[in-house]
């Protein structure tokens, strides 16, 4: 922990340059997750066999995984809407035998629109809970609850642990384990793939994490295709992190250019809510619709991820129906994993060592 100049007065990207979170290293117990840099090749290792165990417990109705994290308490603060990341990790607390608090009613009932500000609402909830998932539209914001929590654990004498359910258009770590851990669950291994972006690769956090994330793990002759709108074009920062891994980044705004060699096709929707003006959003909301012909140019072997919600950039309903009963699609299965993934992250920062 760092002592900050007027941190009361500095923004929450700000702490992004203030504030590094500690590595994993090999012992998940007492570390925040706000960043996919925090992880090498052997956590992701440990955690995804972790999550591969309680699956099979699971799935098997082994009813003892209820344990592993009795006593614990789980907050989540959520000023940002979520369905599955807030869902995924009450359900991932719960099976592991923990509790789980929130605001009633949601954040917007909550001090936060009485005027209080993010530090004091983290600190007031590290007073009730061991871990606090996070999600929140400006970037940066975990960091900053990071730093404050370490602040506070000096004069409690215990450290609840943020974990980023969402940093704005920033990053958003438990997705992007969730995403690797559903890919290397289809094909293995990453060496020799070639995983193929589309949508919105500006705003979508999701792709900036697992763009990350699949570099920092690491692979042989693994190829990103990254499609998309000029205006939506993956930001420089991500691409430059890829580049200096030695990832070979092709970008394009021609999805028939990429996809009947891609391995790995993940579809982003346009996300409305990231454009002040409107206009702008719908100049480019009907660029790349998923639908079944669009998929029946891909591979038989292919695997179509999508994080959800999805909207009309998977085309009508009825191409739902008819996308969803595809073998190469599995977004529901890449949902389910997100529950796993979680109950192995939770368990270990909360001190599970063995699973």
């Amino acid at each position: 922990m760092i002592a900050l100049t007027q941190a009361e007065r500095m923004t929450t990207e700000q702490y992004i340059h203030h504030y590094t979170p500690t590595k994993i290293d090999g012992d998940f117990v007492g570390k925040h997750v706000v960043t996919v840099e925090q992880f090498a090749r052997p956590d992701m290792e440990v955690l995804f066999q972790a999550a591969y165990t309680l699956r099979k417990r699971i799935h098997a109705g082994d009813r003892s995984v209820l344990d592993l994290c009795a006593g614990k308490v789980m907050a989540t603060l959520f000023f940002e809407a979520s369905t599955r990341t807030d869902m995924s990790f009450q359900a991932a607390m719960l099976r592991l035998g923990g509790e789980v608090i929130a605001t009633s009613g949601g954040v917007q009932f909550s001090s936060v629109y009485k005027g209080e500000n993010l530090p004091d609402t983290i600190r007031a909830v590290a007073c009730y809970a061991d871990a606090i998932v996070l999600r929140h539209p400006e970037v940066g914001s975990s960091y900053q609850a990071a730093y404050y929590l370490d602040q506070l654990a000096e004069r409690l004498g215990h450290q609840s642990v943020v974990i980023s359910g969402g940093d704005g258009v920033g990053e958003h770590p438990t997705q992007a384990l969730l995403d690797l851990f559903t890919i290397l669950d289809y094909k293995d291994s990453l060496d020799h793939l070639q995983v193929t972006m589309v949508g919105d690769l500006r705003y979508g956090r999701t792709v900036h994490s697992l763009s990350k994330l699949i570099a920092i793990y690491g692979a042989t002759h693994i190829s990103l295709n990254f499609v998309s709108p000029d205006a939506l074009q993956m930001p420089t920062n991500v691409v430059k992190f890829l580049n200096e891994s030695g990832i070979q980044v092709n970008q394009t705004s021609e999805l028939n250019e990429v996809i009947g060699e891609s391995d790995v096709i993940y579809w982003t929707r346009i996300q409305q809510e990231r454009f002040a003006n409107p206009a702008d959003y719908d100049a480019i909301a009907d660029h790349f619709i998923m639908t079944p012909s669009v998929l029946a140019g891909a591979k038989d072997e292919a695997i179509l991820m999508h994080p959800l919600p999805r909207k009309h950039e998977m085309g009508t309903p009825a191409d739902h129906d008819v996308l969803d009963n595809d073998a190469r699609s599995v977004y529901f299965n890449q949902m389910e994993n997100g529950m796993f993934v979680r109950m192995a992250l939770l368990a270990k920062v909360l001190g599970v060592r063995e699973i």
